[in-house]
């Protein structure tokens, strides 16, 4: 289990999910933009070394961030976020540094427009504390090339005033992101705290069909003295049968773990799996459910205690009922219950294969 942060992307991993999808295309929009603004105005830079240079350090931060947002590859760390931070605020000071023309415009000075949009990209990934000190040191660097490009240009309003106007679109997009983000945090924290009061957990929660055996019976059996109208000895033998019969069930039921509920197979020599927080519990489930009623059957759960991590190291196992379906089909129906356990557990791998499904994860108890 992975300690928990005040971010957006661990408090609700599905929405992080589908924000990726924009941050692709931020990111790739933002590149372009980048790239075409400097090959069009590289035969009249300053230093064209320079801008070659912050278009490949602009290249490289939105490859880490893209790499380090994308679903399977959550959390998003903060040592990921604080180099793609380092490399894009590097880029559009470069760029600036190259350009010195003396004046901020969009048709030759993309650093603080690439930066701006690559932290409005990111928003939702990071804690708000990191947000803000991420935009502090942009404005602060950024600031401060631009003021020293300045002071050498005869500028309208000063060099001051040339910096602040262009570092204002990146102190206006952080501080907005950073708002939307605390707020989005608390409102759904608040709700988590709302729903833990009265929480159910998976183990009281059972596979409605385990009910059948235990109500068709004495279902047929009452209907039976009531079309007959009375009660004989063969009855009174019957109801007895079933009294036994549905005990041995219940018996039976309540030794059995919420995995083996779910309609699963246990392996756990260990006996490892009471260690299991809610949150695992509930991940889990979830996971076992999505891959049942996409046709995954004979599923199996195999835990054990790691030797080196003292992890616990989970290994599920399947066959898909339609040896037919490609497994990319199923990776992409499973996605949102993959994003999940992306975000909760450790090294988690999803194989699918000839038909055998195989989903392998770690968890480290608290």
């Amino acid at each position: 289990m992975r300690n928990p942060e005040r971010t957006m992307q661990q408090i609700d991993p599905l929405a992080a999910g589908t924000s990726w999808d924009v941050s692709v295309f931020i990111s790739i929009s933002t590149w372009s933009f980048a790239v075409f603004v400097s090959v069009a105005n590289f035969p009249h830079t300053s230093n064209g070394w320079l801008l070659l240079l912050s278009v490949v350090l602009f290249t490289a931060a939105i490859v880490v961030h893209l790499w380090s947002s994308a679903p399977r590859n959550a959390p998003y760390r903060r040592v990921n976020y604080s180099i793609f931070v380092f490399l894009a605020i590097s880029a559009a000071a470069l760029q600036i540094a190259s350009d010195g023309h003396g004046y901020t415009s969009l048709t030759t000075m993309w650093g603080p427009v690439g930066l701006a949009l690559m932290f409005a990209a990111s928003s939702g990934y990071r804690s708000l504390p990191d947000q803000h000190f991420a935009g502090l040191a942009a404005v602060l660097a950024l600031g401060t090339v631009l003021y020293l490009d300045g002071r050498d240009e005869n500028l309208p309003f000063g060099a001051l005033y040339y910096a602040v106007s262009g570092v204002s679109l990146i102190a206006i997009i952080v501080l907005g992101q950073a708002s939307y983000t605390n707020k989005a945090t608390r409102i759904l924290r608040a709700w988590q705290k709302t729903m833990a009061e009265s929480p159910v957990a998976p183990s009281l929660v059972g596979n409605p069909e385990l009910s059948l055996p235990l109500t068709e019976q004495p279902r047929a059996f009452f209907l039976s003295l009531l079309e007959s109208g009375r009660v004989t000895e063969q009855d009174i033998q019957k109801a007895r049968s079933l009294s036994q019969d549905i005990r041995a069930q219940l018996v039976e039921l309540s030794q059995q773990t919420w995995v083996e509920r779910a309609g699963c197979t246990l392996h756990d020599p260990e006996r490892v799996l009471p260690q299991l927080d809610l949150s695992a519990q509930s991940s889990i489930s979830a996971l076992l459910s999505g891959l049942a009623s996409f046709g995954v059957t004979n599923i199996v759960v195999s835990l054990r205690t790691d030797p080196v991590s003292s992890k616990l190291s989970f290994v599920i196992q399947g066959t898909e009922a339609d040896t037919a379906t490609k497994s990319s089909k199923l990776r992409t129906d499973m996605a949102s219950f993959l994003r999940v356990m992306y975000v909760v557990f450790e090294d988690v791998r999803f194989i699918d294969k000839d038909g055998q499904v195989n989903v392998m994860f770690y968890y480290a108890s608290s």
